[in-house]
Protein backbone atom coordinates (compact mmCIF):
# COMPACT_ATOMS: atom_id res chain seq x y z
CA UNK A 1 0.00 0.00 0.00
CA UNK A 2 0.82 3.70 -0.51
CA UNK A 3 0.96 5.72 2.73
CA UNK A 4 1.64 9.57 3.17
CA UNK A 5 3.04 10.61 6.23
CA UNK A 6 2.49 14.61 6.75
CA UNK A 7 3.87 17.32 9.24
CA UNK A 8 4.72 20.66 9.14
CA UNK A 9 8.51 20.60 9.30
CA UNK A 10 11.04 17.18 10.13
CA UNK A 11 13.96 17.61 12.36
CA UNK A 12 15.57 14.98 14.23
CA UNK A 13 15.16 15.91 17.80
CA UNK A 14 11.36 16.81 18.41
CA UNK A 15 9.03 14.46 20.18
CA UNK A 16 6.22 14.53 17.26
CA UNK A 17 9.09 14.49 14.90
CA UNK A 18 10.75 11.53 16.49
CA UNK A 19 7.41 9.36 17.05
CA UNK A 20 6.86 10.56 12.70
CA UNK A 21 9.86 8.97 11.82
CA UNK A 22 9.80 6.08 14.00
CA UNK A 23 6.43 5.31 12.48
CA UNK A 24 6.97 6.04 8.88
CA UNK A 25 10.36 3.81 8.97
CA UNK A 26 8.22 0.79 10.63
CA UNK A 27 5.12 1.12 7.89
CA UNK A 28 8.29 1.50 5.41
CA UNK A 29 9.95 -1.74 6.72
CA UNK A 30 6.60 -3.65 6.02
CA UNK A 31 7.13 -3.25 2.60
CA UNK A 32 4.41 0.31 2.01
CA UNK A 33 5.48 2.64 -0.47
CA UNK A 34 6.11 5.72 1.60
CA UNK A 35 5.85 9.80 0.56
CA UNK A 36 6.31 12.44 3.05
CA UNK A 37 4.38 15.91 2.92
CA UNK A 38 6.22 18.83 4.80
CA UNK A 39 7.74 22.31 4.32
CA UNK A 40 10.94 21.17 5.44
CA UNK A 41 13.26 18.53 6.21
CA UNK A 42 16.38 18.80 8.22
CA UNK A 43 18.84 15.12 7.95
CA UNK A 44 19.25 12.62 5.80
CA UNK A 45 16.43 11.57 3.37
CA UNK A 46 15.77 8.27 2.64
CA UNK A 47 16.29 7.25 -1.37
CA UNK A 48 13.09 5.00 -1.22
CA UNK A 49 10.45 7.41 -0.18
CA UNK A 50 8.63 10.25 -2.19
CA UNK A 51 9.13 14.12 -0.88
CA UNK A 52 6.18 16.66 -1.75
CA UNK A 53 8.36 19.55 0.31
CA UNK A 54 6.09 23.07 -0.29
CA UNK A 55 8.01 26.15 -0.77
CA UNK A 56 6.38 28.91 0.50
CA UNK A 57 7.02 32.37 1.26
CA UNK A 58 4.87 32.85 4.06
CA UNK A 59 6.03 34.49 7.43
CA UNK A 60 3.82 34.03 9.83
CA UNK A 61 3.17 30.18 10.95
CA UNK A 62 -0.58 30.49 10.62
CA UNK A 63 0.03 31.21 7.25
CA UNK A 64 2.25 28.34 6.72
CA UNK A 65 -0.19 25.93 7.91
CA UNK A 66 -2.52 27.30 5.67
CA UNK A 67 -0.79 26.67 2.75
CA UNK A 68 0.64 23.50 3.89
CA UNK A 69 -3.23 22.40 4.40
CA UNK A 70 -4.16 23.91 0.65
CA UNK A 71 -1.03 22.08 -0.49
CA UNK A 72 -1.64 18.21 1.26
CA UNK A 73 -4.89 18.73 -0.87
CA UNK A 74 -4.11 19.31 -3.88
CA UNK A 75 -1.00 16.60 -3.63
CA UNK A 76 -3.35 14.36 -2.69
CA UNK A 77 -5.46 14.67 -5.48
CA UNK A 78 -3.11 13.64 -7.83
CA UNK A 79 -1.62 11.15 -6.23
CA UNK A 80 -3.34 7.70 -5.18
CA UNK A 81 -2.64 7.35 -1.62
CA UNK A 82 -4.47 4.57 0.31
CA UNK A 83 -4.17 7.12 3.48
CA UNK A 84 -2.27 10.20 4.50
CA UNK A 85 -1.62 10.28 8.15
CA UNK A 86 -1.04 13.28 10.10
CA UNK A 87 1.49 14.66 12.47
CA UNK A 88 -0.15 18.12 12.22
CA UNK A 89 -3.53 19.17 11.86
CA UNK A 90 -4.49 19.87 7.96
CA UNK A 91 -7.06 19.26 5.44
CA UNK A 92 -7.44 15.98 3.46
CA UNK A 93 -6.11 13.81 6.23
CA UNK A 94 -7.61 10.72 6.69
CA UNK A 95 -5.49 9.32 10.05
CA UNK A 96 -4.50 12.65 12.43
CA UNK A 97 -1.62 11.57 15.10
CA UNK A 98 -2.84 14.49 17.60
CA UNK A 99 0.80 15.50 18.82
CA UNK A 100 -1.33 18.58 20.19
CA UNK A 101 -3.61 19.16 22.47
CA UNK A 102 -7.32 20.79 21.27
CA UNK A 103 -7.21 24.06 19.87
CA UNK A 104 -10.89 25.13 19.85
CA UNK A 105 -10.97 23.55 23.63
CA UNK A 106 -7.86 25.20 25.02
CA UNK A 107 -6.93 28.17 23.01
CA UNK A 108 -9.97 29.59 20.78
CA UNK A 109 -11.96 31.77 23.48
CA UNK A 110 -12.55 35.55 24.47
CA UNK A 111 -10.25 38.04 21.87
CA UNK A 112 -8.29 35.70 20.47
CA UNK A 113 -11.18 34.68 18.27
CA UNK A 114 -10.69 37.73 16.54
CA UNK A 115 -6.99 37.63 15.36
CA UNK A 116 -6.05 35.98 12.01
CA UNK A 117 -3.90 33.64 13.61
CA UNK A 118 -6.28 31.69 16.04
CA UNK A 119 -8.81 32.17 13.27
CA UNK A 120 -6.85 30.09 10.90
CA UNK A 121 -5.79 27.33 13.52
CA UNK A 122 -9.53 26.86 14.92
CA UNK A 123 -10.77 26.95 10.89
CA UNK A 124 -8.00 24.09 10.07
CA UNK A 125 -9.18 21.65 13.36
CA UNK A 126 -12.84 22.20 12.36
CA UNK A 127 -12.50 21.11 9.46
CA UNK A 128 -10.66 18.37 9.69
CA UNK A 129 -13.06 16.99 12.73
CA UNK A 130 -15.53 17.62 10.43
CA UNK A 131 -14.75 14.17 8.52
CA UNK A 132 -16.84 11.82 10.22
CA UNK A 133 -14.25 9.32 8.55
CA UNK A 134 -11.29 10.37 9.93
CA UNK A 135 -9.45 8.41 12.69
CA UNK A 136 -7.39 9.37 15.51
CA UNK A 137 -4.75 8.37 17.50
CA UNK A 138 -4.46 10.32 20.58
CA UNK A 139 -2.03 10.31 23.57
CA UNK A 140 -4.14 10.34 26.71
CA UNK A 141 -7.59 10.04 27.68
CA UNK A 142 -7.55 13.60 29.37
CA UNK A 143 -6.83 14.69 25.29
CA UNK A 144 -9.51 12.19 24.07
CA UNK A 145 -12.00 14.15 26.17
CA UNK A 146 -11.02 17.69 24.96
CA UNK A 147 -11.95 16.84 21.51
CA UNK A 148 -14.42 15.18 22.33
CA UNK A 149 -16.25 18.15 24.73
CA UNK A 150 -15.26 20.45 21.16
CA UNK A 151 -16.52 17.69 18.39
CA UNK A 152 -18.69 15.02 17.58
CA UNK A 153 -16.01 11.88 17.47
CA UNK A 154 -16.93 8.35 16.39
CA UNK A 155 -15.87 6.51 19.57
CA UNK A 156 -14.88 3.54 16.83
CA UNK A 157 -12.49 5.85 15.00
CA UNK A 158 -9.85 6.69 17.48
CA UNK A 159 -7.42 4.99 19.53
CA UNK A 160 -6.09 5.95 23.13
CA UNK A 161 -1.90 5.29 22.92
CA UNK A 162 -0.45 3.33 25.64
CA UNK A 163 2.40 5.11 27.77
CA UNK A 164 5.39 3.47 25.98
CA UNK A 165 9.05 3.61 25.27
CA UNK A 166 11.28 1.41 23.51
CA UNK A 167 13.04 -1.12 25.66
CA UNK A 168 16.42 0.56 25.50
CA UNK A 169 15.59 3.09 27.95
CA UNK A 170 14.50 1.03 30.44
CA UNK A 171 17.24 0.96 33.92
CA UNK A 172 19.83 -1.46 34.55
CA UNK A 173 22.71 -1.45 36.79
CA UNK A 174 25.58 -1.85 34.54
CA UNK A 175 24.36 1.04 32.24
CA UNK A 176 23.87 3.18 35.01
CA UNK A 177 27.04 2.79 36.20
CA UNK A 178 28.26 3.47 32.79
CA UNK A 179 26.60 6.72 32.79
CA UNK A 180 27.80 7.85 36.26
CA UNK A 181 31.19 7.07 35.10
CA UNK A 182 30.09 9.32 32.28
CA UNK A 183 28.94 12.05 34.56
CA UNK A 184 31.67 11.80 36.25
CA UNK A 185 34.19 12.83 33.47
CA UNK A 186 31.61 16.10 32.59
CA UNK A 187 31.31 17.40 35.97
CA UNK A 188 34.03 20.05 37.60
CA UNK A 189 32.91 18.94 40.91
CA UNK A 190 31.60 14.87 41.52
CA UNK A 191 29.46 16.02 44.56
CA UNK A 192 26.98 18.58 42.14
CA UNK A 193 23.36 17.67 41.74
CA UNK A 194 22.46 17.28 38.04
CA UNK A 195 19.24 18.75 36.32
CA UNK A 196 18.59 17.39 33.61
CA UNK A 197 16.00 19.53 30.70
CA UNK A 198 15.20 18.38 27.52
CA UNK A 199 13.29 19.80 24.87
CA UNK A 200 12.82 20.84 20.83
CA UNK A 201 11.56 24.25 22.04
CA UNK A 202 13.02 25.59 25.42
CA UNK A 203 10.20 28.45 26.19
CA UNK A 204 7.06 26.17 25.34
CA UNK A 205 8.71 23.41 27.78
CA UNK A 206 9.78 26.09 30.72
CA UNK A 207 13.97 26.92 30.39
CA UNK A 208 13.09 30.05 31.30
CA UNK A 209 11.06 28.83 34.81
CA UNK A 210 13.80 26.64 35.23
CA UNK A 211 16.80 29.85 35.14
CA UNK A 212 14.51 31.50 37.23
CA UNK A 213 13.80 29.12 39.89
CA UNK A 214 17.78 28.46 40.34
CA UNK A 215 17.97 32.12 40.09
CA UNK A 216 15.70 32.52 43.21
CA UNK A 217 18.33 30.34 45.27
CA UNK A 218 21.20 32.09 47.31
CA UNK A 219 24.45 31.21 46.16
CA UNK A 220 25.76 28.53 48.39
CA UNK A 221 22.42 26.65 47.26
CA UNK A 222 23.38 27.59 43.77
CA UNK A 223 26.26 26.37 44.11
CA UNK A 224 25.36 22.88 44.53
CA UNK A 225 23.82 22.37 41.13
CA UNK A 226 24.75 21.85 37.67
CA UNK A 227 22.14 22.05 35.00
CA UNK A 228 22.43 20.25 31.75
CA UNK A 229 20.72 21.38 28.43
CA UNK A 230 19.23 19.29 26.03
CA UNK A 231 17.89 20.61 22.53
CA UNK A 232 18.14 22.70 19.47
CA UNK A 233 15.97 25.40 21.09
CA UNK A 234 17.69 29.00 20.45
CA UNK A 235 19.80 29.48 23.17
CA UNK A 236 21.53 32.93 23.10
CA UNK A 237 19.00 34.71 25.41
CA UNK A 238 18.98 31.76 27.90
CA UNK A 239 22.57 31.72 27.85
CA UNK A 240 22.59 35.34 28.76
CA UNK A 241 20.95 35.32 32.20
CA UNK A 242 22.62 31.89 33.22
CA UNK A 243 26.03 34.06 32.54
CA UNK A 244 24.62 35.89 35.61
CA UNK A 245 25.02 33.18 37.75
CA UNK A 246 28.26 32.86 38.16
CA UNK A 247 28.50 29.79 40.71
CA UNK A 248 26.44 27.68 38.40
CA UNK A 249 27.84 25.20 36.45
CA UNK A 250 25.82 24.57 32.78
CA UNK A 251 26.26 22.72 29.52
CA UNK A 252 24.50 22.87 26.43
CA UNK A 253 24.43 19.62 24.59
CA UNK A 254 22.77 20.59 21.23
CA UNK A 255 20.30 17.79 20.18
CA UNK A 256 20.88 14.70 20.97
CA UNK A 257 19.78 11.64 19.51
CA UNK A 258 21.02 9.12 22.39
CA UNK A 259 18.86 10.18 25.17
CA UNK A 260 19.43 7.34 27.40
CA UNK A 261 23.01 7.67 28.53
CA UNK A 262 21.80 11.94 30.32
CA UNK A 263 18.60 10.24 31.98
CA UNK A 264 20.66 7.55 33.71
CA UNK A 265 23.39 9.88 34.37
CA UNK A 266 21.45 12.89 35.96
CA UNK A 267 19.95 12.99 39.08
CA UNK A 268 16.50 14.94 38.03
CA UNK A 269 14.48 15.47 34.95
CA UNK A 270 12.74 19.44 35.39
CA UNK A 271 9.96 20.27 33.01
CA UNK A 272 7.87 22.66 34.08
CA UNK A 273 6.62 22.78 30.87
CA UNK A 274 3.58 25.73 29.81
CA UNK A 275 1.83 22.79 27.84
CA UNK A 276 2.52 19.56 27.05
CA UNK A 277 0.43 16.59 25.64
CA UNK A 278 1.75 13.96 26.73
CA UNK A 279 5.31 14.34 26.77
CA UNK A 280 7.73 10.97 25.80
CA UNK A 281 10.84 12.53 27.71
CA UNK A 282 8.95 12.08 31.08
CA UNK A 283 7.74 8.51 30.09
CA UNK A 284 11.68 7.73 28.91
CA UNK A 285 13.14 9.44 32.44
CA UNK A 286 10.72 7.26 34.40
CA UNK A 287 11.82 4.31 32.40
CA UNK A 288 15.29 4.80 33.16
CA UNK A 289 14.33 5.51 36.93
CA UNK A 290 14.98 9.16 36.84
CA UNK A 291 12.90 10.62 39.24
CA UNK A 292 10.46 14.13 37.58
CA UNK A 293 9.82 17.45 38.35
CA UNK A 294 6.81 18.44 36.18
CA UNK A 295 4.06 20.96 35.97
CA UNK A 296 0.87 18.93 36.52
CA UNK A 297 -0.76 20.13 32.96
CA UNK A 298 1.47 17.77 31.12
CA UNK A 299 0.16 14.73 29.70
CA UNK A 300 2.10 11.98 31.33
CA UNK A 301 2.49 14.24 34.70
CA UNK A 302 0.60 11.44 36.54
CA UNK A 303 3.62 9.22 36.18
CA UNK A 304 5.29 11.32 38.25
CA UNK A 305 2.20 9.89 41.05
CA UNK A 306 4.00 6.10 40.89
CA UNK A 307 7.83 7.67 42.22
CA UNK A 308 8.01 9.35 45.58
CA UNK A 309 11.14 11.12 44.28
CA UNK A 310 8.84 12.84 41.84
CA UNK A 311 7.60 16.54 42.33
CA UNK A 312 4.29 17.55 40.54
CA UNK A 313 4.19 21.50 40.25
CA UNK A 314 0.96 23.41 40.29
CA UNK A 315 0.69 25.12 36.49
CA UNK A 316 -0.44 28.18 38.18
CA UNK A 317 2.09 28.32 40.90
CA UNK A 318 4.89 26.95 39.16
CA UNK A 319 8.02 29.42 40.08
CA UNK A 320 7.51 29.05 43.77
CA UNK A 321 7.01 25.90 43.71
CA UNK A 322 10.04 24.69 41.43
CA UNK A 323 11.99 27.53 43.78
CA UNK A 324 11.17 25.51 46.62
CA UNK A 325 11.63 22.01 45.86
CA UNK A 326 15.35 23.30 44.36
CA UNK A 327 15.96 24.34 47.73
CA UNK A 328 14.94 21.26 49.66
CA UNK A 329 16.72 19.41 47.53
CA UNK A 330 20.10 21.63 48.68
CA UNK A 331 19.02 20.62 52.29
CA UNK A 332 19.40 16.72 52.13
CA UNK A 333 21.95 15.04 53.35
CA UNK A 334 22.39 12.86 49.76
CA UNK A 335 20.20 12.63 46.86
CA UNK A 336 18.79 9.01 45.84
CA UNK A 337 20.86 7.74 42.87
CA UNK A 338 17.86 6.18 41.27
CA UNK A 339 13.86 6.56 41.78
CA UNK A 340 11.35 3.99 41.43
CA UNK A 341 10.03 4.45 38.18
CA UNK A 342 6.54 4.04 36.82
CA UNK A 343 4.97 1.06 35.81
CA UNK A 344 2.76 2.64 33.69
CA UNK A 345 5.18 2.94 31.26
CA UNK A 346 5.00 0.13 28.96
CA UNK A 347 7.80 -2.15 27.10
CA UNK A 348 5.64 -1.67 23.64
CA UNK A 349 7.09 -0.30 20.34
CA UNK A 350 4.77 2.83 19.82
CA UNK A 351 5.88 2.51 16.34
CA UNK A 352 4.35 -0.97 15.70
CA UNK A 353 1.62 -0.23 17.80
CA UNK A 354 0.72 2.33 15.44
CA UNK A 355 2.08 0.75 12.54
CA UNK A 356 -1.06 -2.32 13.35
CA UNK A 357 -3.63 0.00 13.58
CA UNK A 358 -3.24 2.18 10.51
CA UNK A 359 -3.47 -1.28 8.57
CA UNK A 360 -6.58 -2.39 10.76
CA UNK A 361 -8.67 1.44 9.45
CA UNK A 362 -7.28 0.83 6.13
CA UNK A 363 -8.06 -2.62 5.85
CA UNK A 364 -11.53 -2.50 7.29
Amino acid sequence: MHFAFAITEYFPFGGAQRDFIAIVTAMAKRGHQISIITTAWQGEKNTDWQYFILEHKEKTNHGQMNALSKYLVEVKEKNNFDAVIGFTKMLGLDIYFAADNCFTATKYKGFNTFLPRYRTYAKIEKNLFSDPELNVFYLTDMQRQQYQAAFDIAQQNNVILPVCVDDSFRYDQAAWQEARRWRDSQLKESNKIVLLFVAADFKTKGLDRVIDALASLEQAELSKFTLWIVGTGKRKSYQDKLEKLTVLDYHFFGGQSALRPFYLAADYLIHPARKEAAGMVLAEAMAAKLPICVTDCCGYAFLAEDDAESVLLDKDDVLSELSHFLRALTMKAEIPPRGEGSERVLSVSRAEFCADQIESWVNK
